[in-house]
């Protein structure tokens, strides 16, 4: 999602005002909706999703670029129940999205909470449209769903059709992935970006988790 974002922002691609999000998001949106579920009264937004909603994560992708003022769509990997993962496309034009239920009920959130007072006036909470694409006859092997997520995600910010990728030459583009990824890691301008990261700077507030080395 990271080369997608920086294949924009360098006009490689001639894609504009679109976002990638990472399954950081996706897993940070989960556990919010789960606290909304409690009742919408109590609850309250994580300052994390305020940050996405303006840009400034995630922070190896960081744009400043507000929701549905400087980006029409985003893009999410999702990954579901632990054993399959699955691509969003998110609208803020149409007010749409593909799949699931947490994303339609907390992006018109954010998206109101990032905007001006003067905006958010005139904003109404409604939930998402939700929409899916089938899938009839494809990913017959478990094991190539994050590859189609990547290579659907792709066709579609691309405005390509996603029939293009199929069982028969999925594992030519696990191969491409891991193509892109080598070329990433030495490309220079990429390199040099990516010296100039800077982590977000989280409150003091923050829970930490330690993890064990292997």
């Amino acid at each position: 999602m990271y080369i997608f974002w920086e294949r924009t922002t360098l006009k490689r691609w001639n894609v504009y005002r679109v976002a990638f999000m990472t399954c950081v998001f996706s897993d940070l949106i989960a556990k919010d909706y789960h606290n909304f579920c409690k009742g919408i009264k109590k609850y309250t937004m994580d300052q994390l999703l305020m940050q996405y909603g303006k840009g400034e994560l995630p922070s190896h992708g960081r744009t400043r670029m507000l929701w549905n003022v400087d980006v029409d769509r985003m893009y999410v990997s999702v990954w579901v129940n632990c054993n399959h993962w699955i691509a969003l496309c998110i609208s803020f034009v149409t007010r749409n999205i593909q799949e699931v239920e947490a994303f339609a009920q907390l992006i018109p959130r954010i998206v109101k909470a990032v905007q001006s007072l003067t905006i958010q006036k005139h904003l109404h909470i409604t939930p998402y449209n939700v929409s899916y694409v089938p899938m009839s006859g494809l990913n017959r092997l478990q094991c190539h769903c994050g590859v189609y997520t990547i290579k659907h995600i792709e066709c579609h910010v691309r405005g390509l059709d996603i029939s293009m990728v199929s069982d028969e030459n999925i594992w030519g583009a696990r191969i491409k992935i891991m193509w892109d990824l080598w070329e990433a890691a030495n490309d220079l301008e990429l390199i040099e970006r990516m010296s100039k990261y800077e982590p977000i700077k989280y409150s003091k507030h923050a829970e930490y988790v330690e993890i064990d080395d292997l």
